[in-house]
């Protein structure tokens, strides 16, 4: 582990994707990534037919969550922004883990 606040948020919010069912046909994945000249951790999640999400985390206070789903609940297409890894790990949880 590389110590990063980021990259520790990252892998606790993989571990709550993969707990909670998320890691369908590709597993859920952690890495690295950089676009226009930012660079972030990314998580990858899924759920065979009926969701595809990606988590960024830019840094502790600034994570967004991004996804495209069948889940009637939700716009089919969209992303949001969190404060906090609990705000988001919560957003997962009641949106997509037990919606």
């Amino acid at each position: 582990m590389s110590g990063s606040p980021r990259h520790s948020i990252a892998l606790e919010l993989a571990d709550t994707c993969r707990f909670g069912g998320l890691s369908d046909s590709y597993g859920v994945m952690v890495n690295k990534n950089e676009l226009n000249g930012k660079t972030f951790w990314n998580v990858t999640f899924c759920k065979a037919m009926n969701l595809d999400g990606e988590i960024r985390v830019y840094s502790p206070k600034f994570i967004m969550i991004k996804w495209q789903t069948r889940y009637r609940h939700l716009a089919p297409k969209g992303s949001q922004v969190f404060k906090s890894a609990d705000g988001a790990k919560l957003f997962i949880q009641k949106n997509f883990i037990f919606p």
